[in-house]
């Protein structure tokens, strides 16, 4: 077990129990909905991803799945949860292979990696983890002098889509696609992560026309809500709406 599970593994001491039931413990799935309670529903992807930090061996984990699904809010929750200083999070479109293994190098005491958008990350970059997930160490040469690294972390990942990781590192990790919103899901979490003080019904009526314009992606949601003012008429808000989609910017270039 990691030493950050040594001393903060979740048990009836980190969460407030009544006291008539101070002598039952929390399930996982239990500490998994409280450790990720900021995140509308996939209860059974919380649970999955407690495991894997609770694990007594590296559990590599990776979630997939379209824009907006919360893959990398999930990653931001298990920074969180992790005690200062025992992760080190980038992203895959600033991340090399020299980059990664000088830090770990350097930095010992982490023991947990995020990588965002791991897709991003060049297949000949991708290669500096293999070795690293495989025994929990890599090679290093510097000129001339050959050592070994220790590097017992454990990497959590996302990726829009698995088509641009190589075959080896896919096959280190365990993978978990999350599927796309349901609209009773989409407006609940629309509801839930709009701070703007505006009427909970204006926010129900943009993720509504969000939705039927095709997009599921609650960012647009909160684009269109950052525009909107408390005193907005019905009205108003439609004609919000109308604009932000009909000059919304396409995958049209102009050279």
């Amino acid at each position: 077990m990691f030493n950050f599970l040594r001393k903060h593994k979740p048990q009836e001491d980190m969460y407030e129990i009544p006291e008539s039931n101070s002598q039952l413990k929390l399930s996982v799935r239990e500490r998994a909905l409280k450790v990720f309670s900021n995140i509308e529903g996939l209860d059974d992807i919380k649970e999955m991803l407690l495991r894997a930090l609770e694990s007594s061996e590296r559990a590599h984990t990776l979630l997939t799945g379209p824009p907006a699904c919360a893959k990398s809010l999930f990653m931001l929750e298990i920074e969180k949860f992790m005690p200062a200083g025992k992760v080190y999070f980038t992203e895959g479109s600033a991340t090399t292979k020299a980059g990664i293994q000088k830090f770990i190098a350097e930095n010992q005491d982490k023991e947990i990696i995020i990588v965002d958008e791991i897709d991003k990350m060049p297949i000949k970059d991708q290669e500096g983890l293999l070795t690293m997930m495989e025994r929990g160490e890599f090679t290093s040469t510097k000129v001339r002098n050959t050592q070994t690294v220790k590097a017992d972390m454990v990497i959590f990942a996302t990726s829009n889509s698995t088509e641009r990781l190589s075959k080896p590192l896919l096959s280190r990790f365990t993978v978990f696609e999350i599927p796309e919103y349901t609209y009773e899901e989409f407006e609940a979490i629309s509801v839930r992560i709009i701070k703007k003080k505006i009427p909970q019904n204006v926010i129900v009526q943009i993720a509504s026309s969000v939705w039927k314009s095709g997009s599921k992606d609650v960012r647009d949601c909160m684009k269109i809500s950052k525009l909107a003012k408390a005193k907005d008429t019905e009205e108003d808000v439609k004609r919000l709406i109308s604009i932000h989609q009909k000059y919304r910017k396409t995958n049209k270039e102009y050279n």
